[in-house]
């Protein structure tokens, strides 16, 4: 009896059946999905420390020009006490020093930096500088308003030119720098004078509005992008309340410290739809006015 032959089974075929190959799609599109959900996560993180770190910047850059300033205001390149001397109009804006409104405010003041002035040389038309450099032409511009003092009188004019280390004016001063009676004859310096009127207002971009600044009443330039506005309250120490804040003072002379409040706005360039692009903040600081400190 032949011993009977195996049977050979079909072979079963190779790959994916239709129900594995939905389990897979099903993982896949679980996976993608968390990916998805998780890049979106990291991007909006992205958008919102990057639009924080531009408030942030911009917020920096604002407070730092404008605090500078504030404290500045009324600043003399000689003594504080020094007396004011002429009815023109620069030495008018010295006298106010300070202005404002809730909104905006102006500040007036000696530039940061003075020079000294040779001894023997000044007189009510020109003033030769003591330093050998820099050389008067890369200091002041003809147009230039400048302050000139001692340690007793304060006048000021406009420069018509310079040459060498002299810095000639276009009008006299109104007062001979070399009368120091009650002041040291080394006393006499030159600086120019700073007047900077704070605001906000449209920059026409996504952000909507910036802080600016304008010298002199002159064009306006650019400081912080994303200032939507300025909230600007005064303390009045003398004739006043020396613990409050307010709008409108009743003396500007007795000013002597300004609180700015300042909503902050970057827009971020993101793709995300319906992610908000807007970063907003609010950002305050204070300062004190140096030569009105008891």
């Amino acid at each position: 009896m032949k011993p009977e032959k195996p049977r050979i089974l079909p072979s079963r075929p190779a790959g994916f059946g239709l129900v594995e190959l939905m389990i897979a799609m099903v993982l896949g599109l679980i996976v993608l999905g968390a990916a998805v959900a998780v890049f979106q996560s990291n991007q909006r993180t992205y958008s919102a420390n990057e639009g924080q770190n531009r408030v942030q910047e911009n917020a920096r850059a604002a407070y730092e020009m404008m605090v500078r300033d504030i404290r500045a205001t009324g600043g003399s390149a000689c003594s504080s006490e020094a007396r004011v001397l002429g009815s023109d109009a620069n030495s008018v804006l010295f006298r106010t020093a300070l202005s404002g409104t809730p909104t905006e405010f102006t500040t007036t003041s000696a530039d940061d930096l003075s020079y000294r002035v040779k001894p023997g040389t000044a007189s009510t038309n020109s003033v030769t500088l003591l330093e050998p450099t820099p050389a008067a032409s890369d200091i002041f511009k003809p147009g230039d308003v400048v302050m000139v003092c001692n340690a007793a009188l304060t006048g000021f004019t406009t420069v018509a030119a310079t040459s060498g280390q002299t810095v000639t004016f276009t009008t006299p001063l109104p007062f001979d720098p070399q009368d120091t009676t009650n002041a040291d004859p080394g006393s006499v310096s030159i600086s120019r004078l700073r007047s900077n009127r704070w605001f906000v207002q449209p920059n026409g971009r996504e952000s909507g509005s910036s802080l600016w600044v304008s010298s002199f009443g002159g064009a306006a330039q650019e400081v912080a992008d994303g200032v939507q506005g300025l909230r600007v309250t005064y303390r009045q120490s003398a004739n006043g309340n020396p613990t409050a804040y307010v709008t409108n003072p009743s003396n500007f002379q007795y000013v002597d410290a300004i609180r700015v409040v300042m909503p902050m706005r970057a827009v971020m360039p993101s793709q995300i739809p319906g992610e908000v692009r807007n970063v907003d903040r609010t950002v305050a600081t204070g300062a004190s006015l140096r030569n009105r400190l008891p």
